[in-house]
């Protein structure tokens, strides 16, 4: 199980429907300027990440993308990495900022409710609490993007994703457990810099397992949780 799929999962049983980013203004076809006939890679120059930076950090969250190609990947990756984190979920104030940086304006207010219900009916069901929110595990890592279409205004970005999540306890709802998927955002320019207007989910190219290769242990997942410091963001 993973991410998306817990998440999706949580909605469904909410009576709420994907895209998780709904709405948004701008144009109806996000390749209505440029459209690629292919999906095309974007650069990964200088690390695992798109090649293109942000210009600085707010509230921290790498923001200030160039208009390109590569500006919008990056933008779409770093975007999801923050919804990816733990205290996405276990958050509310952290959540909150999170959609106002990254959202456009006409999605940011029915987001923030409907992120509101999806993470508290996900901390339910991994059997959450207060005490044991330390001790979950969410990572998630970029493995790659692709541009499916491309204008100045609008753009449609995959994003290719590692994730594992799980709480390392005996008597776990759910062990850590390692998943990959594929985000499509498509992102609107917007007060100077790309915003999230829509976010859907799909599995994702997915390798087998090395057959000499097997799961650690709970302690063994517990502690790597609390020695090992994720990077947050791409790049």
């Amino acid at each position: 199980m993973k991410i998306g799929a817990i998440i999706f999962g949580v909605v469904l049983a909410l009576g709420m429907a994907l895209p998780l980013f709904g709405g948004g203004g701008g144009k109806d076809d996000a390749g209505s300027a440029e459209a690629s006939a292919d999906p095309t890679p974007t650069s990964q120059a200088g690390g695992s990440g798109p090649g293109a930076k942000a210009k600085y950090v707010k509230d921290g969250i790498p923001v200030g993308y160039p208009r390109t190609k590569d500006g919008a990947a990056a933008a779409a990756v770093n975007y999801q990495m923050a919804r990816s984190a733990p205290g996405y979920f276990t958050d509310q104030g952290l959540r909150h900022q999170v959609l106002k940086t990254v959202m456009t304006s006409t999605a940011l207010a029915s987001q923030q409710a409907q992120d509101d219900q999806m993470a508290k009916g996900l901390m339910a069901s991994l059997g959450v609490t207060e005490q044991t929110a330390p001790d979950m595990v969410m990572r998630a890592a970029s493995l790659g993007t692709s541009i499916r279409s491309y204008s100045e205004d609008t753009a449609t970005v995959r994003v290719w994703m590692s994730e594992v999540v799980g709480v390392p306890t005996e008597k776990s709802k759910m062990p850590v457990s390692g998943s990959w998927s594929t985000y499509t955002l498509i992102l609107q320019w917007e007060d100077g810099d790309w915003k999230v207007a829509t976010i859907d989910l799909a599995d994702g190219p997915t390798p087998l397992v090395a057959p000499d290769q097997s799961a650690s242990s709970t302690e063994e997942m517990r502690l790597a949780n609390k020695e090992f410091g994720a990077p947050r963001y791409a790049g």
